[in-house]
């Protein structure tokens, strides 16, 4: 792996609807700098990440695109995720590994990233989980209809990696077919690739609502405002 160059996107043009309000949740303000940016900031302490690839709403683009770090790229995203990342592929170049990370997942460890790396280039497509603590019922108008095996079930997280021609393959096939996915190893999975789990993390919590902002702040305080 210490030779493959290696390409993070993180896809940052959702609307963020569920957290409310008239910003995105990946440009709130996390310890004085936008989610996002913590998020950039993190990957690029990691020498091994050849650029990161940020697609944003395409009006925020002009907003965005200055930087004096030439590992970052700003890019127009589109309306949906799976087009976001198809337009962060357009600039991925020779990549041989590419990461697709959330851009409100300001906390994941680099150990988990560089294990789900090692996991992607040897199998193809990897991913983080975490087993879920409770009990999941499968429930339709507000009746329990069944209760699945909760230990063959986990919780996905990112970063997801993948050999840079699987996710390719992944991308451009789901375009043709015209799916949308909110889970490329999902994808990657749907089409017959194999995608091996790595251990995840549960400080690698993903921030949608205004209360895991603020759990987000007090971690942010016990790390010493380092993310």
């Amino acid at each position: 792996m210490s030779d493959a160059r290696i390409v993070v996107i993180v896809p940052a043009a959702g609307a963020g609807t569920r957290f409310g309000g008239d910003i995105p949740k990946q440009f709130r303000q996390l310890g004085g700098k936008p989610l996002v940016q913590r998020v950039v900031e993190r990957f690029l302490f990691d020498e091994q990440v050849s650029r990161v690839i940020v697609p944003v709403a395409e009006l925020l683009l002009s907003v965005v695109s200055q930087s004096n770090e030439d590992r970052v790229k700003f890019v127009a995203g589109g309306e949906t995720r799976l087009q976001s990342v198809a337009r962060g592929l357009e600039h991925a170049g020779d990549a041989d590994l590419i990461a697709v990370h959330d851009a409100v997942r300001p906390f994941f460890a680099v150990e988990t990233f560089h294990a789900a790396l090692a996991a992607a280039q040897e199998h193809g497509a990897a991913l983080p989980v975490i087993p879920l603590a409770d009990t999941v019922h499968v429930v339709a108008e507000d009746r329990i209809v069944s209760t699945p095996d909760r230990s063959t079930l986990a919780a996905a997280q990112t970063p997801q990696c993948f050999r840079a021609a699987v996710l390719r393959e992944v991308i451009e096939r789901a375009q043709r077919e015209g799916g949308d996915a909110t889970d490329e190893a999902g994808l990657a999975a749907k089409y017959g690739y194999t995608v091996k789990t790595v251990p995840g993390d549960s400080m690698n919590f993903k921030i949608t609502r205004l209360e895991d902002l603020a759990m987000a702040e007090r971690v942010l305080a016990e790390w010493g405002g380092e993310s």
